[in-house]
């Protein structure tokens, strides 16, 4: 999480912070994007998966929210950094969530062709969006 790891003890007068906040927001935006538009929908067709995207939709939605907030703050601000600290957690929980449920079941559920089309829908969008990764996780 590079991204974060740069605005992390974030102090003030250094404009750089708030480039490193709008690259965050920009990156987690397109992978929320990625997932709802495109991955969530392959998998909202099949029942197992009715479980385990009840608890990855409320996570992008409680990121959005402490995007907002955070882009009402100054990154060198105690608040700023907190609610940073939160983002943080909430995303290696979503990622963990991902990684160890979500992926290998889609895999398994989907097919490896399935799969494989929905990785290129993924990297045509972020082509289209002129960003080459997502949220440098």
């Amino acid at each position: 999480m590079t991204l974060i790891a740069e605005l992390e003890g974030a102090e003030s007068g250094d404009g750089s912070y708030n480039k490193g906040f709008a690259k965050l927001e920009a990156s987690l935006t397109l992978h929320m994007r990625e997932e709802e538009e495109i991955f969530y929908p392959a998998l909202m067709e099949y029942e197992e998966f009715s479980d385990l995207l009840s608890y990855s939709i409320p996570d992008h939605e409680l990121v959005k929210e402490q995007l907002a907030q955070m882009g009402e703050l100054e990154p060198a601000s105690e608040l700023f950094q907190e609610i940073l600290s939160e983002l943080k957690g909430a995303l290696e929980a979503h990622v963990d969530n991902e990684e160890d449920d979500l992926f290998p079941e889609a895999s398994e559920v989907l097919g490896n062709a399935k799969m494989e089309e929905l990785g290129r829908e993924i990297e045509n969008m972020k082509s289209e969006s002129g960003m080459s990764q997502t949220a440098g996780m």
